[in-house]
């Protein structure tokens, strides 16, 4: 049993560390104030490193370790977490290495050669969006229709709150999986799973303005008699449903990973600054109000930070070993990441936020940024926190625990 990253993996992480730290950490304030998104030659930089590629297999473009994807991808976010606390960039890249290791797994042969290369190179935006305005959380109520004409899809609906809207359109090309009822007779069982470029004809977008995560825009998707070649289908007609949850477990151990990153660096400037703040004749680390506090945030982010790790590693030995656990078994895992990280990452940016007094609160910190972008996942991006819980509810105590049925 190891506990540790492999010499390959420990290397990788440095690189990304020291380039986090030359390119984007000092930048990370440009980022949330760029109305235009984030600047071109940063997500270039990132692509020649071979970020974008590590959920990408190499035939494809990618640079991912086959049977270690997740590991490498929790890596990546992590480390972008900690140098661009508003989250935008860690997002944006987490919805691109998550949903394209999904296209690498079940989508057509045409649809990987078409998007994959792209994606890896950094020209190419790859998101989700299933939430419609009748809500989220409710998956099977999901109202955009496809109807198979032809060879094609014709699509009509609407998609709203989804990340990268501006990205797949207007700063650089893109497309989401989308989920759509292919079977209204069929119940979760008659939804298809579709990846819709943004350039379709037909398909028209709307933003709205954030709190936080400046640096990628949200919006919609209006979709209207579009037409969708049948080779964008993931996976089999009518099974998107659960190819859309497999695709949840594998966002949410990435999402975890975004807010792990930043709260990690939340404490480090936190832990930097109380050992040089001097009040009362000596610095406020010597102040168990202040130390305490810090010694169990760290503590609580320890613990969370190797149970995220153990996550990442059972997603990736579920594709190398079938009979390991079950996609349901693991959302169980994920879902404990999903509820614990975002709160924890929102708790320490507010603490932390404190402990720097005035300071914390001005826009020269980049404490306000972090507890901006988080806010995003405690509300409940990638998974709303009560739905989390349910999952661990259903899994641990059993289906009578689910009030739906």
């Amino acid at each position: 049993m190891e506990f540790r990253l492999s010499a390959e993996q420990e290397l990788f992480k440095r690189m990304v560390r020291e380039f986090c730290e030359q390119n984007i950490e000092p930048r990370s304030r440009e980022i949330d104030d760029n109305e235009a998104g984030i600047p071109n030659d940063i997500i270039q930089g990132m692509a020649d490193l071979g970020i974008f590629g590590v959920t990408i297999p190499e035939k494809y473009g990618g640079s991912a370790p086959e049977g270690e994807e997740m590991t490498y991808a929790n890596i990546v976010v992590q480390e972008l977490g900690r140098a661009e606390m508003s989250m935008a960039l860690p997002v944006y890249t987490l919805l691109c290495l998550g949903w394209s290791y999904l296209i690498a797994k079940y989508g057509t042969e045409k649809l990987k050669e078409e998007v994959l290369h792209r994606v890896a190179a950094g020209e190419y935006f790859a998101g989700i969006n299933t939430t419609e305005p009748a809500g989220g959380s409710d998956i099977a109520n999901i109202q955009t229709r496809g109807v198979y004409k032809d060879g094609k899809f014709i699509v009509n609906g609407e998609k709203t709150y989804i990340s990268g809207v501006l990205e797949s359109t207007e700063q650089r090309e893109g497309g989401h999986i989308s989920l759509i009822r292919t079977d209204p007779d069929a119940g979760h069982r008659g939804f298809t799973f579709i990846f819709i470029p943004a350039n379709l004809p037909g398909v028209s977008y709307s933003t709205v303005e954030d709190i936080g995560r400046m640096g990628l825009s949200t919006g919609g998707f209006l979709y209207k008699d579009v037409e969708v070649p049948e080779y964008y289908v993931l996976g089999e007609v009518n099974r998107g449903f659960y190819l859309n949850m497999e695709g949840f477990n594998l966002a949410r151990i990435l999402v975890s990973a975004a807010c792990v990153g930043m709260a990690e660096k939340a404490l480090e400037i936190s832990r930097d600054y109380v050992q040089q703040r001097v009040l009362f004749g000596r610095p406020i680390a010597k102040f168990e109000g202040i130390s305490f506090e810090l010694a169990e945030d760290h503590a609580s982010l320890e613990q969370l930070k190797l149970f995220l790790q153990y996550t990442a590693w059972c997603a990736d030995t579920i594709y190398k070993e079938p009979d390991f656990m079950t996609q349901r078994e693991l959302s169980r895992i994920v879902s404990i990441c999903k509820v614990t990280a975002p709160k924890l990452g929102a708790h320490i940016a507010q603490r932390c936020m404190t402990q720097l007094g005035a300071f914390g609160y001005t826009k020269d910190c980049p404490l306000g940024r972090g507890l901006r972008g988080v806010m995003s996942y405690v509300v409940g991006a990638e998974g709303g926190y009560h739905i989390q819980k349910l999952i661990i509810a259903r899994e641990f105590i059993g289906d009578i625990a689910v009030p739906y049925r």
